[in-house]
């Protein structure tokens, strides 16, 4: 299988430490963001490039090493919508920053056993869609059907790890079964999202880790075959340093203003809601600013992400495909820009290889233009 904003402007400066995914052996890696060290990371879904950009940041990705699944790749083979961490540094204005490492991962792989209104079933994980998920093969989440194998780049949405988000879902041949959650084990006999667990990589989870596994499903969907396991989230009792910037969706509510975005805990005690109405309940899907602390990300600042915030997309790059002005693909992305108002040129410009600097929303498969400048 081959790998696979946009806030258009920086609503505050940011920083976080650096984000490690470390080999450890047995086929088992962590993600481990936050270790050893400070500079830039921010972790969320892509919503531009020209610059790869992730929460509203636009990253220079010109030297970044690049790995999709694990495996190096370039920064040609990221598309809208995919979940990325960025590592780097900051720029000289906060909307820049200089990317060192980028890493993408799926959150799940495989065939669609169940389709209902809004969401799917895939390898016992929930995934749910919305104005925000960016479709690949498909034209919207109506053409989604049973049988359908997919790929699926999301946030996990619910405390167990079994509900996700999609922000990204593109049709694949790929076999390779991905699921993503937390580890059951009960009499020796390891599981996860309700499928048995086996392999040699399997053995060394434990219960209760949030993980992601693929390997190859049994032809009756109820045992997955580990081949490589990646364990999720800050690592218990690592040191971690700086500052960051996580979007995610709140999956658990403690005490006071301390809650969970998947396995990151958040103190928001003293932090700024934007807006400041904002109610911070499960569910809610937010940006959060802050520093590590002790393990956990005490928050300076809580933003909800809004349904505009979350459907706008900017792109510069070269035409790749070009059909009509209503028809054209730009970094992967399919574009209609038969409504958009164009600058430094005229509709007669809009042709194949024409550099062009594309603004507008997403709408299932496609991104409806609103400006198109030429020659940018």
């Amino acid at each position: 299988m081959k790998p696979w904003t946009a806030r258009l402007s920086r609503r505050s400066v940011l920083a976080i430490a650096v984000s490690a995914l470390v080999a450890c052996g047995g086929g088992i890696q962590i993600g481990l963001p936050g270790t050893g060290g400070t500079g830039m990371y921010a972790q969320g879904s892509i919503s531009g490039f020209g610059s790869v950009v992730v929460n509203g940041i636009k990253f220079d990705d010109t030297n970044a090493t690049v790995l999709v699944n694990g495996s190096a790749a370039h920064s040609s083979d990221l598309r809208i919508g995919m979940v990325a961490g960025v590592q780097g540094q900051s720029g000289a204005m906060p909307t820049l920053g200089t990317a060192s490492r980028i890493d993408v991962w799926t959150a799940a792989q495989g065939t669609i056993s169940a389709v209902t209104s809004g969401q799917i079933t895939l390898n016992g994980m929930t995934i749910k869609t919305d104005s925000g998920t960016v479709f690949d093969g498909v034209a919207s989440a109506a053409q989604l059907t049973p049988g359908m194998r997919v790929a699926v780049w999301g946030l996990q949405a619910s405390a167990d790890a079994r509900s996700w988000t999609a922000t990204r879902i593109a049709v694949v041949t790929d076999t390779t079964a991905v699921s993503s959650g937390l580890v059951s084990v009960s009499n020796g006999v390891r599981s996860l999202n309700g499928i048995m667990l086996t392999g040699t990589a399997a053995g060394a989870l434990d219960s209760g880790n949030l993980v992601r596994v693929s390997g190859t499903l049994s032809a009756a969907g109820d045992s997955l075959e580990v081949t490589s396991a990646t364990l999720l989230g800050p690592l218990a009792g690592a040191t971690q340093h700086g500052e960051g910037e996580l979007e995610g969706v709140v999956t658990t509510m403690l005490s006071g203003s301390h809650f969970m975005m998947g396995s990151t805990e958040v103190d928001a005690s003293n932090a700024v809601l934007e807006p400041s109405t904002l109610q911070i309940t499960v569910g809610t899907r937010v940006e959060v600013e802050g520093t590590w602390q002790a393990g956990l990300l005490k928050a300076s600042k809580v933003e909800t992400e809004s349904e505009q915030i979350l459907t706008q997309v900017e792109i510069e790059a070269p035409i790749e495909q070009f059909t009509s002005l209503a028809d054209f693909v730009v970094r992967g992305q399919r574009c209609n820009a038969s409504q958009a108002t164009i600058s430094h040129g005229t509709a007669a410009d809009v042709k194949l290889g024409v550099k062009v600097h594309l603004k507008g929303v997403k709408a299932g498969d496609v991104l409806m233009v609103n400006d198109l400048e030429l020659g940018s």
